[in-house]
C-alpha cells in the first residue's frame, strides 16, 4: 500500500517505494531508539529494519535519526512527522477495522499504560483478571514517566495514562473512571483515638508526588487557610509511603481505595482528614487519534467497566 503522508496544507510529502511497513518501522523507532528493541517488537530481523530505515532516508532525504551512545536520537525532521505519522496509522487502522466483528479474544496485541503505583495497585489486578478470560492474547507493559505524561501520550509512546490530575491539552482525551475521597493513614501503634487539624498539624508527613510537581491538594488547602504541615519526606510512591508510615510516626494522606487496600496487608489504620479536601478524580487519558481505533476502544471499555458508575443518592 502505498502511502501520502500531509504534514499540512503546506507541506506534503510524497513517500514514493515506502509501504505501510516502512512507516510502522519509523513509528516503533520513534518510540524505541534502538533497531534492535524495534525489531523484536515488529518481530523481523534487524537488518530488515535497517533496510527500511535505510529507504525512509532516501525518500525523505534526511539521516531521520543519529547514533548517541547506544541510541538512536531522533532528528528535528523525524520529530516533525510523529504527530502525523500517528494520525497516518491510526487512519489505516481504521480503515481496515471497518465492517469486521472485533473478537477480544483473537486479539494479539501489547498495550503500553502509564501508571503510578496507585493505579497499579487499584486497576492492573482487576485488569488483569478481566483479560486472562477474555483476552488472554493481550499483554500490559506499564510505564512511569513522571512528570511528562502529556508528552509521552501525544507522541504515541504510551496508549493510555492511568491516574488523577492531567493537564488539559489539545488532541488529548479524558476518560473519567472513579472519585476516590483522601484518608489519613497512620501505623496502628501510633494511632489516636481522635484526629483533630491540632494533631494533625503536629504530626511529621510524608508527601506523595506521583508526577515530580511540587505542592498538592493537602498543601494547598492549609495555605488557604494561613496554616502549613511539616513534610519530612516527598517520594513519588504511595506504597513507599504507606510502607514508611506502617514503620513509623508519620502520616501520610492517600486515596480511600489505596490506603484500604494497603491497610488489609500492613498494621495501618485509617482517619477522615480533619479538613476538607476535594476527591481524586481518577481517569484514562489518550490521544484523540486513537479514539476510533477498535481494539483501543475496547481496552478503554473495558478499563471503565471495572468501576461502575455509583447510583446518586436520593435527597
Amino acid at each position: 500500500m502505498k502511502l501520502i503522508v500531509v504534514m499540512s496544507a503546506m507541506n506534503v510529502i510524497h513517500t514514493s517505494g515506502i509501504d505501510l511497513g516502512h512507516l510502522r518501522v519509523l513509528d516503533v523507532l520513534l518510540r524505541t531508539h534502538s533497531t534492535v528493541r524495534a525489531a523484536r517488537e515488529l518481530g523481523l530481523t534487524q537488518s530488515a529494519v535497517s533496510h527500511a530505515l535505510r529507504r525512509l532516508r532516501e525518500a525523505l532525504g534526511d539521516p531521520l535519526f543519529v547514533r548517541v551512545g547506544r541510541k538512536l536520537a531522533p532528528t528535528e525532521r523525524v520529530l516533525g512527522l510523529r504527530a502525523p505519522l500517528a494520525e497516518a496509522l491510526a487512519a489505516v487502522g481504521r480503515v481496515f477495522q471497518a465492517g469486521a466483528a472485533f473478537e477480544p479474544a483473537a486479539l494479539k496485541a501489547s498495550f503500553r499504560i502509564i501508571a503510578a503505583d496507585y493505579a497499579e495497585l487499584v486497576v492492573l489486578p482487576r485488569l488483569l483478571a478481566a483479560l486472562a478470560s477474555e483476552a488472554p492474547g493481550v499483554d500490559l507493559v506499564t510505564m512511569v514517566v513522571g512528570d511528562a505524561v502529556e508528552d509521552v501520550i501525544q507522541r504515541g509512546e504510551a496508549d493510555l495514562a492511568l491516574g488523577a490530575s492531567f493537564a488539559e491539552r489539545g488532541g488529548l482525551m479524558l476518560r473519567p473512571l472513579f472519585r476516590d475521597p483522601f484518608v489519613v493513614a497512620i501505623a496502628a501503634e501510633h494511632a489516636p483515638g481522635r484526629l483533630t487539624l491540632e494533631r494533625y498539624l503536629a504530626a511529621r508527613h510524608v508527601l506523595v508526588a506521583p508526577r515530580a510537581l511540587p505542592g498538592g491538594v493537602v498543601d494547598n488547602r492549609l495555605a488557604s487557610l494561613g496554616r502549613a504541615r511539616r513534610v519530612v519526606l516527598r517520594t513519588p510512591c504511595f506504597q513507599t509511603a504507606l510502607a514508611i508510615a506502617a514503620r513509623t510516626d508519620v502520616l501520610v494522606t492517600a486515596p480511600r481505595s489505596l490506603a484500604f487496600e494497603y491497610a488489609r496487608h500492613a498494621p495501618v489504620v485509617t482517619f477522615p482528614p480533619p479538613l476538607e479536601l476535594p476527591e481524586v478524580r481518577f481517569g484514562a487519558l489518550f490521544s484523540a487519534s486513537r479514539q476510533d481505533d477498535v481494539a483501543h476502544k475496547w481496552l478503554r471499555e473495558r478499563v471503565a467497566a471495572l468501576f461502575p458508575a455509583k447510583p446518586q443518592r436520593k435527597r
